[in-house]
């Protein structure tokens, strides 16, 4: 009986705070309102800033040692679900690339993604205006729960250079 209390007190506890399949750290810091098509509009603005799109992965590319992966928009619902685009035209049906930076530890399930929701940074825009996300957080779905995965790209602070500006010269000279 003790059980079924505790697993009752845990989905009520799911109910009242929500479960996000993002954490909570890249919804804080990520552009809320972001969408495909604003993103395209106004890409100067969304330079570098942290964005959360949804999409399914259609083909991929190895270069330089980064993974590539052309990915089919698919908007997110409320609650950070992909959905399909209301009708085949909608422009926020397009098109984007999802960069991972080191495919080390990035799920090998990926390719049995049947949606996925990408935390990335804006690098720019591809050929046909198709935004550049170099990937911070994956989650995907597949068919089956086997092929479910998550990836987060880490840094750890005790390994990034850093040179002070006295060791390096004023304006890196």
């Amino acid at each position: 009986m003790k059980g079924w209390s505790r697993i009752g007190c845990l989905v009520m506890l799911c109910a009242m705070v929500g479960c996000s399949p993002i954490p909570n750290k890249y919804l804080r810091q990520s552009e809320t309102g972001a969408t495909l098509t604003t993103i395209q509009r106004n890409a100067t603005y969304y330079q570098g800033k942290l964005v959360v799109l949804g999409g399914v992965i259609m083909e991929e590319e190895a270069l330089d040692g980064r993974l590539w992966l052309h990915v089919k928009n698919r908007p997110l619902d409320q609650d950070y679900r992909p959905q399909l685009p209301p009708s085949p035209d909608d422009p926020e049906g397009g098109w984007y690339w999802a960069v991972v930076g080191s495919q080390m530890n990035f799920p090998s399930t990926h390719r049995h993604w049947g949606d996925m929701i990408v935390v990335g940074r804006v690098a720019g825009l591809a050929s046909g205006k198709e935004p550049i996300l170099n990937i911070v957080y994956a989650r995907g779905w597949g068919v089956s729960s086997a092929h479910d995965g998550v990836w987060e790209h880490l840094v750890d602070a005790n390994y990034v250079p850093y040179l002070p500006v006295s060791a390096v010269g004023e304006g890196g000279q």
